[in-house]
């Protein structure tokens, strides 16, 4: 039997494996850079529903994270599709709610000018999707959608949440005792909000 071909058919095989690891190196670069390009836009703002609806599927979450903070450092609204500027930003990471008797992280709420922006942004980024930026070709494109909220009340019967802006999946750190509570109760409540060490 001739033994001439073998090392020719594997020769074969590895060039063709090199070839589409370097397509596929090259369209991840490529998909890499339009998602940058659109951070930017996004970060710019200003654009028109239609076009940012277009976009959404060359990003991904992590993208949109980024272009929340980018804002916010800059001070403007975290949500692409708010103009307004952050004009008050809470220093601190958590907001007593004395009506609800409950203590809440802010951390991601100060990003933006209002609950509305911050539902509507979240609503937003929990669409896009989480695969490779570079494998999408193949899959359906999904109809992205804004969340269309004008007032607090919108907020509250879209999101099952109460008006004050905490959703049913916001846990609070601890919860404040009511006067018939005893001082000591009080104090070891506050003595555990202070030793908590919470990573968003």
């Amino acid at each position: 039997m001739d033994n001439s071909k073998k090392p020719n058919i594997s020769k074969k095989k590895k060039e063709q494996l090199s070839k589409n690891i370097l397509e596929t190196l090259k369209k991840k670069k490529e998909c890499e850079k339009k998602a940058l390009d659109i951070v930017i836009e996004l970060i710019d703002g200003g654009l028109e529903e239609a076009d940012l609806l277009n976009k959404l599927h060359s990003i991904n979450p992590s993208y949109y994270e980024d272009v929340v903070e980018e804002r916010f450092i800059l001070k403007q609204c975290g949500y692409v599709m708010c103009k307004k500027k952050l004009e008050y930003i809470p220093n601190q990471k958590y907001k007593i709610s004395l009506a609800l008797k409950k203590v809440y992280d802010i951390s991601e709420r100060k990003k933006f000018c209002s609950n509305i922006c911050f539902k509507s942004s979240k609503y937003l980024q929990n669409q896009l999707l989480t695969t490779p930026l570079w494998l999408r070709e193949k899959d359906a494109v999904p109809t992205f959608k804004l969340l269309n909220i004008h007032t607090e009340e919108d907020i509250a019967s879209h999101l099952h949440t109460k008006p004050d802006g905490h959703t049913k999946s916001s846990t609070p750190l601890i919860t404040i005792p009511t006067p018939s509570d005893t001082k000591t109760d009080l104090e070891e409540q506050l003595n555990n909000l202070s030793s908590l060490n919470i990573k968003n």
